[in-house]
């Protein structure tokens, strides 16, 4: 049992109780507060972890909506980027075929001389 609530009660209720029966009604008063306490603590305790779950359900809410949106934002990002090179690979093969249309015609000129 832990420290005790009450060391001492009224004189007059004392006198009334006498000394055992004084002691005895400070150790009643102890063990219902002491029970009490328990009590309040059981009820504080099931308050938090009812709000904890209830906290932990809407982070996972919040968590999983936000890496769908970061999900999407980097697959949007991607296709981007896929239509940027092949955009650029494009640009680079016309000008491949240009540049080799173009030295095929001056070797040719080239091989006449």
């Amino acid at each position: 049992m832990a420290t005790p609530m009450f060391r001492r009660i009224p004189r007059k209720l004392e006198e009334v109780l006498g000394e055992k029966g004084a002691s005895e009604f400070v150790d009643f008063i102890d063990d219902s507060f002491a029970a009490n306490r328990e009590n309040v603590m059981e009820l504080i305790f099931e308050r938090f972890e009812k709000r904890l779950v209830e906290e932990l359900n809407a982070f996972r809410v919040e968590y999983k909506k936000d890496l769908a949106d970061f999900r999407a934002e980097v697959k949007a990002e991607i296709a981007e980027l896929r239509i940027e090179m092949h955009k650029l690979i494009a640009s680079q093969t016309k000008w491949m075929v240009g540049a080799i249309i173009a030295l095929t015609g001056i070797f040719s000129i080239i091989v006449k001389l």
